[in-house]
Parts: structure tokens; C-alpha cells; sequence
């Protein structure tokens, strides 16, 4: 498979994901919600933290 800007965006969007929930799980903090958007055709990701009330 021929790599490009969208398959290295969508592997990139989910190790991101991964390491935020890995970080968030191994500091214990639970209240940490993550958001995650992304446009794997204009090579973009949008990471977003807040904490639950």
C-alpha cells in the first residue's frame, strides 16, 4: 500500500488516540474526555481535552 497524506493522517489520528487514553489511564485521570477530529484528506487533526464536571 502506497503511503499518503490520508493514510499517514488516519495512522497518526489513532496512535495519537491511543497515547492520550494510555497517559489519561496511567495518571488515574478519569475525568479527562477526549475528543478527536480529524480530515484525513486536508491532513488535519483536531485534539481536544476537557473534564468532566
Amino acid at each position: 500500500m502506497e503511503m499518503t497524506i490520508e493514510r499517514f493522517t488516519e495512522l497518526l489520528d489513532e496512535k495519537i488516540f491511543e497515547i492520550a487514553k494510555e497517559l489519561r489511564d496511567e495518571y488515574g485521570f478519569s475525568k479527562l474526555v477526549i475528543s478527536q477530529e480529524s480530515n484525513y484528506l486536508e491532513g488535519e487533526i483536531t485534539l481536544v481535552l476537557s473534564e468532566k464536571a
